[in-house]
């Protein structure tokens, strides 16, 4: 389905990821990867990041890239011809694209369907509203807020409250909620929660340790909370993911 893309036409489509994939460019379209479920590795003309939750990418047409994810995994992948993307030049300068509530709403929306493939009628239709979503200027980060993401990202294994982060932060609980969001695209409750699970997967894969311990290890109450925690956002349990084949 990647071939042959109109100029002015859009494909989209729903995808899983597995561990490995080799390098490859497009040659007639832009390629924007949106996520849904789990973390999907990329390598974008020699530059890593990630597309998950609050961020997706941007390939360029011809641009070499890579990409591997673990788990089970969910994302809205959608081609994008040249004069489609046109209007939206500013966009193919970044290949990591914040997703922010706008964008959120149209991946609510593609995702309530079941089918592989969505129709080019309605890809016509949702790829515009994509494009003009992304192309909304970024915030720009309050030093404050990003001392409170930091926080979260070295020392996500302790117990950390919303106070803990708004005195990092230098300022009141309900500001950083509402900073925390416009900046990032989640809660810091969410950002945080992600932040553990990503630890828990990794101790998973590269480790024999319990899962009861990597639960401890990784801010999770216990060994149920873990289990709560990746079956509502990667639909597994821990046993069950660290039993999956890993290429």
């Amino acid at each position: 389905m990647d071939q042959g893309l109109g100029s002015r036409a859009a494909q989209l489509s729903l995808r899983h990821y597995g561990p490995d994939a080799d390098p490859h460019a497009h040659d007639d379209f832009d390629q924007i990867v949106l996520p849904r479920r789990g973390v999907l590795e990329m390598e974008i003309d020699g530059r890593g990041g990630r597309v998950q939750a609050g961020q997706a990418a941007l390939v360029r047409c011809g641009t070499r890239h890579a990409f591997a994810a673990r788990g089970d995994n969910l994302f809205v992948v959608a081609n994008i011809g040249a004069d489609l993307i046109a209007p939206f030049e500013d966009l193919r300068d970044r290949a990591f694209l914040p997703v922010n509530a706008p964008v959120r709403g149209l991946l609510d929306f593609i995702c309530g369907d079941a089918a592989r493939q969505v129709e080019d009628a309605v890809a016509a239709l949702w790829a515009p509203l994509l494009l003009r979503g992304l192309a909304v200027a970024p915030p720009r980060i309050d030093p404050r807020l990003a001392r409170a993401a930091a926080l979260i990202e070295r020392d996500f294994a302790r117990p950390l409250s919303v106070r803990d982060l708004a005195a990092e932060a230098g300022m009141s609980q309900s500001r950083l909620f509402a900073g925390f969001a416009a900046a990032y695209g989640w809660s810091p409750h969410a950002c945080l929660a992600d932040t553990r699970l990503r630890a828990a997967q990794r101790l998973l894969s590269e480790t024999a340790l319990s899962i009861a311990e990597i639960a401890l290890r990784t801010g999770h109450a216990d060994q149920s909370a873990l289990t709560r925690g990746m079956k509502a956002r990667l639909g597994t349990t821990p046993g069950a993911w660290r039993k999956r084949p890993r290429g």
